[in-house]
């Protein structure tokens, strides 16, 4: 079955949510989520408040707007993850395969996804956004190691572990901004490689 093309009301709709998501950005970072009103969005967007508040209901979903696509694309990589797959590594890839291509490398592939981090770090209101959305994370880690054969006791330590190292390694990168992103996440999974990680099953 052939895909169905977006309609023009659809990518009118699009491009409206793509320039209000950008003016957002531009004004957070330029003088922080908290002293930035929506009313300043829309008027850097050109558009009316209402317009923003239609797209987006909440502040904060100018922030994280992409969250639940985000959530589903990640319990879908490690989905598809070759059950043979080591479970430390399998969740590594399927993290580095949210992130982009070049994340390992660059940490940003989104143009100011480094810039963003920041500003989650110094906004109290975003941080307890962010650490809602972060135990989603943890869930889906849970879940695909009890898929894997791990208990229940057993998976929520390890996807805290997981998390909690994968946290650490992102505020390295602004404490030690000098070293690439990727030795900041190589060191944390190396820590994690001791842990009891569920085996992955024997092959015929």
């Amino acid at each position: 079955m052939a895909a169905t093309r977006p309609t023009l009301r659809d990518r009118n709709r699009a491009r409206a949510r793509a320039e209000i998501v950008a003016a957002a950005r531009r004004l957070f970072l330029t003088y922080g989520y908290a002293r930035t009103s929506v009313e300043q969005v829309a008027a850097e967007a050109g558009v009316a408040p209402r317009t923003v508040f239609r797209h987006f209901p909440r502040k904060e979903d100018l922030v994280f707007h992409r969250h639940a696509e985000e959530l589903g694309r990640f319990r879908r990589l490690l989905a598809e993850q070759p059950p043979q797959r080591p479970a430390l590594d399998a969740l590594v890839d399927a993290l580095l395969g949210l992130l982009g291509p070049d994340a390992g490398d660059t940490g940003d592939t989104t143009g100011d996804r480094g810039e963003m981090l920041k500003l989650l770090e110094r906004e109290p209101e975003l941080q307890r956004r962010d650490e809602a959305l972060i135990a989603d994370h943890h869930a889906a880690v849970a879940d695909f190691l009890r898929e894997r054969g791990a208990d229940q006791q057993h998976a929520e330590l390890l996807a805290g572990a997981f998390m909690g190292a994968i946290g650490s390694a992102r505020k390295l990168v602004h404490v030690q901004p000098q070293r690439p992103p990727r030795e900041h996440l190589t060191a944390a999974i190396e820590l994690l490689r001791g842990l009891d990680w569920p085996a992955a099953p024997m092959q015929d």
